[in-house]
């Protein structure tokens, strides 16, 4: 008993862990690149960019006040434990925004270039977000509305409802800032953001998947299964033309894997005959648990 309740402290100390070191990335694309230059890159940390400008907080400080009718919401859809896991994300990214600027006052700009800030930024800020998103939290915002929809159109990925909505508070900068170029940079910005957010959420659940017609399937099967440890099936088939009846080998494997059981078919026989695709999502043994929680 006392050795499960160790693991699972130490599962939680190492959950608080990866979602602080998501909220350092984010904070950093903000306060390094995002925030010197003008640039709103969507969600509630642009519209704090933008606020900053006008109200005497910081940039972190007004994210902080404007998470909380989000912080709300999200009580309300997901309970406590996620409201903890989201206030002590937004919390650390609301200090660390603010702790940051505070050091790199001084220090030359890493860029003064717009399109190379709000490219660089996106991709922290996208970065961090996947990594909070992972552990099961959010940095709050509109990651929580994200969240909410996603819980209710499952088929649609987060970087869809992001693009969105950011879309909106680029809009709204392009009227305070009166700076279409600026705005349209923003934009750019925000499709970085779309895809490496869907990249960190998505990219590990993609798989591999062969079709593999040979005379050695047998064979092929049976290092697969043993040198790599990666399941197969044989799928009854007859060729159209010889009206021979001929097994096809299945196999499901991670894209790391693929490389291998290439050189396994090559290895077993040159002359067999290989379709190859992309499985977006694969739920299973070895794969995604069906009854995780949506990110």
């Amino acid at each position: 008993m006392k050795s499960i309740r160790n693991q699972a402290a130490a599962q939680g100390l190492a959950r608080l862990a990866t979602i602080t070191l998501g909220c350092l990335v984010f904070a950093a694309g903000v306060a390094l690149f995002l925030d010197p230059l003008d640039i709103a890159p969507g969600g509630l940390s642009g519209i704090a960019i933008i606020l900053s400008r006008f109200l005497p907080p910081e940039t972190g400080g007004i994210y902080l006040l404007l998470n909380v009718p989000m912080l709300l919401l999200g009580l309300k859809k997901f309970g406590k434990d996620f409201l903890f896991s989201t206030v002590f994300a937004t919390a650390l990214v609301s200090v660390f925004i603010d702790l940051i600027a505070y050091l790199a006052k001084g220090w030359p700009l890493i860029t003064e270039q717009d399109l190379l800030a709000s490219m660089a930024g996106s991709a922290c800020t996208a970065l961090g977000a996947g990594i909070i998103f992972r552990c099961g939290c959010t940095t709050g915002g509109v990651d929580i509305l994200v969240k909410v929809l996603r819980s209710k159109y499952p088929h649609i990925k987060s970087g869809t409802f992001t693009v969105a909505m950011d879309a909106a508070v680029v809009a709204l900068a392009a009227l305070v800032y009166r700076n279409l170029e600026k705005s349209l940079i923003a934009a750019i910005g925000i499709i970085i953001y779309g895809i490496v957010l869907d990249q960190v959420l998505y990219r590990t659940d993609e798989a591999t998947m062969m079709f593999i017609v040979s005379k050695k399937n047998s064979a092929i099967a049976r290092r697969i299964l043993d040198e790599l440890e990666v399941g197969a099936t044989f799928l009854p088939a007859t060729g159209a033309y010889s009206g021979k009846a001929q097994d096809i080998l299945l196999c499901v494997a991670h894209k790391r894997l693929y490389a291998k059981v290439r050189q396994i078919v090559r290895e077993e026989d040159k002359d067999a005959f290989t379709i190859i695709t992309n499985a977006s999502e694969v739920f299973g043994e070895g794969f995604k648990n069906p009854f995780a929680t949506e990110v």
